[in-house]
Parts: C-alpha cells; structure tokens; sequence
C-alpha cells in the first residue's frame, strides 16, 4: 500500500510540474521580450551649474509721481471766457491757461482808480497846506488815510482781476480737461491736471535691517508693465528720518529722469534698491526648474553602474530670478550638469542621450 501511495505522488507531482515548467518558459519569454522592447534612451540638453556675481538687491513696490503735478483750480467764481490751451499740450511756467470773464472787475477798477486819483489829488493839496501850518493835523491824517484806503480798494481789485487769469506755476504736460468755454466754475473748480512728468519720484518702504546700506545716490532699477522687457534706472534721493512702528519698515524715495516720456506719474513700479555689495550666486536656467507642489526640483546627469549616463532628480531651494536665470540656495553643490531642456519625460534614473547642444560650464 505504501509502495502504491508513494507512485501516486510521484506521478502527481510530475503532473504538476508540466504546466509550471510551461509557465516559468513563458515569463522568460515576455521578461526577454520587455527587455527588448525597453523605452529607448531620453535625449535631453544639459548644462552646468554657473558660479556668478551678483550685486544685492532688495525688491519692492511703488507708486510713480510727478516731480510737480497739481489739479488746475480756480480760487474765484466765474464764467470760462478763454481756455488757452488744449489737452496733453506742454506749456511753459507762467503761460496763461484760463481766462474767467472779468467785466464786473474791470469796471470796478476803472472807479477805484478814479477814487485814487482823486484821493491822491487831495493829499498834495492838503500836504502843502499842512506844510504851511494852515491845516490841522487832524485834517491832514484823515486826507492821508483816505489815500491809502483808496490805494488798498485798487491793489485788492486788481489781485482779483489776477485770480481771472489762470497761469501755469511751472513747466509741465496739460491733462484732460474737465471743462469748457463759457461754463460757470465755482471757486475750487478742477478745470484740468497740470504735470511735470520729466523727473519722477516714488517713495518704496524696505525692512528696517537695511538702513545702514541705504544711501543717497545708490542705483535704484525700476519696471513697469507698459514696458515690460526696459529697466529704467533711479537713485536714492532720500532716507526717512523715522522707522515706521507698526511695520518696522523705512521710507526711501528714489528719482528718475523720464526724458523719453515712457513713464506717466500713477503707473505701479516693481522696484529693485542695489546695494552697495557683490555676492557669488549659484545658478541655473529657469527652464532646468521643475515645478511642483512638493518644492522645486532639478534633474542632473549621473553615471549609473553600467557606466552609462542617467537623469536624476534632485529637490532645491530657489532664490531671487533675474532674466532666464534663477539663484539655487541649497540642493546643488555647483559642479552639477543639469538638465535644461527635455525634463518633462525625465524620473529617476532614466536613461538620458545628450544631444548635440550640449552647454557646458563658462
């Protein structure tokens, strides 16, 4: 019986065998086909990490200002007569603007002066009078204070007449005008903006620590978003004399000459204050970053056992970017190649070919 059941197991186990043997041919058979079907190498284009100098800066945010700019008003009521200049004409410091119909101060002037003709008359007739003691002091005083009354009525009808004539206070570019010919104004009238935009300022707030950096004269860069691709170029005109308490920030103004015109007071200003200081920066181009909610990440070009070149990934801190060109605070070392072209098809690993482009190390 024994003999029997032992026969029994052996052929079983024969019998099992065969399909597993079948089986252990078939997985060798797809693991060579795999490995003959593997994804061909990645060409990518490399380059190595870059050592440079850049001057420190500290960024911020602004608003541009006319060096003098104003809202035209009127400081007397009247009716527009003449308006002397168009909208967007330059006009030169003292160019008449505006002129308000004056008819009511012109006559007023013709009897004020009569007034002080006649006044005038009189002191010199009561002077000599008074010279010769035939007058007395009394009468003499009051003849000479009606002179002066009559004198102050015309001074004071002939600023009023000035106030109807509208003049430019300085040198600058004529805004939209918000008025026309014949129109009442009543005294504080915005009639149009007068702005001098050849120098601009802007006033930018930076952190406390960098006061003792900050002079008069440092180089300030400035960019706007109608000129996206043009930095224009400032200095430090002054430092606050107080550090803001609730931000524990400084005020620093800068000033630019705008010769071109391409700048308008009101434009927003990405600024960037130089400092007076060089520092060495690692950096790479901003197409070698690989972006992701897990942090910014790199790949570089590594030998594997074979000997044979393959991309790994390699998480970085990334710092300030200027141009293409982004600083690596941490994660690289500087002798690295990195990839700068063909990251999307990269993981760890992954067999690269480097491509005829290949840009070495400066």
């Amino acid at each position: 019986m024994t003999k029997r059941t032992t026969v029994f197991i052996v052929l079983l186990l024969l019998l099992l065998a065969g399909p597993a043997f079948i089986k252990y041919q078939q997985i060798q058979a797809g693991m060579k086909q795999m490995a003959n079907n593997a994804t061909p190498p990645s060409s990518v284009e490399v380059i190595g990490v870059s050592r440079t100098n850049w001057e420190a800066r500290v960024g911020a945010v602004g608003t541009l200002t006319a060096r003098d700019g104003i809202e035209v008003r009127n400081e007397v009521e009247g009716v527009i007569e003449i308006i002397h200049v168009d909208s967007g004409q330059w006009v030169e410091e003292g160019d008449l603007l505006v002129s308000l119909n004056d008819d009511v101060e012109q006559a007023d002037m013709v009897s004020l002066k009569a007034q002080e003709e006649l006044a005038l008359a009189n002191f010199k007739r009561v002077e000599s009078m008074w010279k010769k003691k035939t007058i007395s002091e009394t009468e003499f005083d009051n003849v000479r204070s009606n002179l002066k009354v009559a004198q102050a009525n015309l001074v004071q009808i002939q600023a009023r007449l000035a106030k109807k004539s509208i003049r430019a206070p300085f040198s600058g570019v004529v805004g939209i005008r918000n008025v026309s010919k014949g129109q009442y104004v009543a005294p504080g009238s915005s009639l149009f903006s007068l702005q001098d935009h050849a120098v601009l300022y802007t006033d930018f707030s930076v952190p406390e620590s960098y006061f003792p950096l900050i002079s008069p004269g440092l180089e300030v860069q400035f960019k706007v978003s109608a000129n996206p691709d043009r930095i224009f170029t400032g200095a430090v005109q002054a430092v606050d004399a107080k550090v803001d308490e609730a931000t524990r920030n400084i005020n620093v103004r800068a000033v630019l000459h705008n010769e071109d015109g391409l700048l308008l007071p009101g434009m927003y200003a990405d600024i960037y204050l130089i400092l007076d200081r060089v520092k060495q920066r690692l950096v790479v181009p901003s197409t070698a970053i690989v972006f992701s909610s897990f942090g910014d990440a790199v790949f570089i070009i590594e030998q594997n056992e074979q000997g044979q070149p393959v991309a790994n990934r390699v998480q970085v801190v990334t710092g300030e970017q200027r141009g293409d060109q982004v600083e690596i605070l941490e994660g690289l070392k500087g002798n690295e190649d990195v990839v700068q072209a063909g990251t999307s098809k990269l993981r760890n690993n992954t067999p690269v070919v480097v491509n005829e482009q290949r840009r070495l190390k400066g």
